[in-house]
C-alpha cells in the first residue's frame, strides 16, 4: 500500500498474511522516516533484561519478535485506537474452561488460528484476547469480560501503587505493563486491587511459565518469591526501581 502525505511518497507493510504452518508473514518497505521511527521502537522494546531472574538469554530474533509483540500490546491499549462495531479492537479465542483452569490443550484464536492453553491463560489476564469459555458441550458459559478485564479506575489505581513492573529489577513504566491476576479469574480470584499486580510482558509470561510466585504482602504492596533454584530460601523480593508517590515515601 503506498500513501502520500505532504507531497511524499511512503510506502507501508505491503500484506500481512497467515500461513498454512499456523505462522504470519508481514512484508513491505518504508521511507526513511517510518523505518528510523520503527527501529528505534523495536531497539528500546528489545533491551536485553537483567531483572532479579538472570540474565536474558533470549537470541535477537526472539528479543526482537517479543519487542514487536510489545509494540502491539501498546497500540491495542491505545485510548485513540479506532473502534470496531462500537468496540475497541480485539479477537476472541474459544477454549474449554477445563483448559484454561490446567493450561493443558489448545485454544482456537480467532478465525483461523490457535494458541496453546497456557498462552490462553496468560493473555486472559488483562489483554485485548477475549476469552469464550466453553463447557462439555460447547456451550457458552457464563465467564468472561465482565469478570476479568481490569476497568480504567482500577488499571489508574495499579498505575499509582506499582509505578511500573511490579517484578524486582524490572523499570518498564505503567504504560508497557499488563494487570496480572494473582489468583487466576478462571480458578475464582476477582478482579481488584488486593489480586493484581502490573507486570511488562516479558515478566508476566516469565510468572506464568516459572518457579516465580507472587503475593500482596501486609502492607498492600506486591512481593515475588523466586524459585528454589535461585534462592533456595525463597526470601521475597521487591522492586526498588520505581519512585514511590511523594506522600507515600
Amino acid at each position: 500500500m503506498v500513501a502520500v502525505a505532504a507531497g511524499l511518497e511512503v510506502r507501508v507493510a505491503e500484506f500481512l498474511r497467515h500461513k498454512r504452518t499456523g505462522v504470519w508473514e508481514l512484508s513491505g518497505r518504508f521511507d526513511d522516516e517510518t523505518g528510523t521511527r520503527a527501529h528505534a521502537l523495536l531497539d528500546a522494546l528489545a533491551e536485553r533484561r537483567t531483572g532479579d531472574e538472570g540474565p536474558d538469554f533470549r537470541t535477537t530474533p526472539q528479543r526482537y519478535g517479543d519487542a514487536f509483540s510489545d509494540a502491539v500490546d501498546l497500540a491495542l491499549n491505545s485510548p485513540e485506537l479506532p473502534m470496531q462495531a462500537g468496540e475497541r479492537a480485539h479477537v476472541m479465542v474459544a477454549v474449554s474452561l477445563e483448559d484454561l483452569k490446567s493450561g493443558v490443550g489448545k485454544a482456537t484464536l480467532g478465525d483461523t488460528g490457535t494458541m496453546t492453553a497456557a498462552e490462553a491463560r496468560v493473555h486472559a489476564c488483562d489483554a485485548m484476547i477475549i476469552p469464550a469459555v466453553l463447557g462439555d458441550k460447547s456451550e457458552p458459559l457464563n465467564l468472561g469480560r465482565l469478570r476479568r478485564l481490569i476497568s480504567a479506575g482500577l488499571r489508574r489505581a495499579l498505575f499509582l501503587r506499582d509505578r511500573g513492573c511490579a517484578f524486582p529489577g524490572c523499570h518498564r513504566p505503567p504504560r508497557h505493563c499488563q494487570g496480572h491476576h494473582i489468583r487466576h479469574w478462571a480458578d475464582g480470584g476477582p478482579t481488584d486491587l488486593t489480586n493484581l499486580v502490573l507486570m511488562c510482558a516479558h515478566h508476566h509470561r516469565l510468572l506464568h511459565r516459572s518457579g516465580w510466585e507472587v503475593r500482596i504482602a501486609p502492607d498492600g504492596l506486591p512481593e515475588f518469591l523466586p524459585p528454589a533454584f535461585i534462592d533456595r530460601r525463597r526470601k521475597p523480593r521487591r522492586n526498588n526501581l520505581h519512585e514511590p508517590l511523594p506522600f507515600t515515601a
